[in-house]
């Protein structure tokens, strides 16, 4: 029988400045979550700054920064919480101040996913000052509306940013599939397994304030992580994730793929050094 409350897992690989406003943003919250679980996933733990906040900070040994255990993370921050509800963020995001609060007043039932409202900052904070968070995000244009609390049919949207859910509604799950490592498509997978349990979908409009960062657009240097995910993923549902990422690589010539392909996707070549370095975008919202 797990204790009533709140723990708040984060999964992080460095971002360590991002990791320090999203604990800023815990800290400056009108409610503390009654504990913070940190899965960091490198070869040895980095210094977390003493805080008054009750943090447990756990390590995930992981030498391959091209293939990160993220769904691994994830049910590790899982099993090492000790409350009845797991609300899970992303290291980039910072959570407004009535985020756990909103949690809590919300009463989560089993058989639900729910899922926040993360928004995109239009330039890097180094203050996490509610006001200006809020004057300087956006909601991202492919998100449909979330302005109420709501359940939608479409399980694609799920997004790994902000969520939460009942420990009894993530054991239902199983978790996440350890199977994806490296970027791409496990959220998803967790999405769709959701549903097929006949677990609700509920939108939130709950804000996080999702920090900028450098990406690649497309990510050429996920490529190979990308296609064994999105193969394992189409293995188990037959239905293609991250189409816009997919048709990117096709068009470039580096794999063989269209949305009818029933085959796995074939790798023709691999992007040279120059190609993945053209794509690097620097600190905008989102890709």
């Amino acid at each position: 029988m797990r204790n009533r409350g709140i723990s708040l897992i984060v999964i992080f690989h460095k971002r360590l400045k991002h990791l320090r406003q999203v604990l800023k943003g815990v800290e400056n919250g009108t409610m503390i979550p009654d504990e913070i679980i940190l899965v960091e996933m490198d070869i040895k733990k980095s210094f977390i700054p003493e805080s008054l906040l009750d943090i447990k900070h756990y390590l995930l040994p992981t030498t391959e920064t091209s293939s990160l255990t993220i769904a691994e993370a994830r049910n590790l921050g899982a099993y090492w919480s000790t409350k009845d509800i797991l609300a899970f963020l992303d290291v980039d995001c910072i959570p407004s101040a009535d985020y756990m609060k909103s949690i809590e007043n919300l009463q989560i039932q089993d058989d639900c996913l729910y899922m926040g409202l993360p928004k995109y900052l239009s330039e890097k904070v180094k203050t996490v000052d509610e006001y200006k968070l809020k004057s300087k995000s956006e909601i991202h244009p492919h998100r449909p509306e979330q302005n109420s609390v709501r359940q939608i049919d479409d399980y694609g949207m799920f997004w790994s940013l902000t969520f939460f859910l009942t420990h009894k509604t993530f054991s239902k799950i199983d978790g996440f599939d350890i199977n994806y490592t490296g970027y791409g498509a496990e959220d998803t997978d967790f999405a769709f397994n959701a549903e097929s349990l006949g677990i609700k979908f509920i939108l939130t409009p709950f804000e996080v304030y999702h920090q900028q960062h450098s990406f690649y657009r497309p990510p050429l240097n996920s490529m190979n992580s990308i296609i064994k995910n999105c193969n394992y993923f189409y293995s188990k549902w037959k239905h293609w994730p991250m189409i816009n990422h997919l048709q990117k690589f096709a068009e470039r010539g580096l794999v063989i793929w269209n949305e009818d392909r029933t085959e796995p996707i074939e790798i023709l070549k691999q992007p040279t050094i120059l190609e993945i370095e053209a794509t690097l975008v620097v600190d905008e919202p989102y890709s």
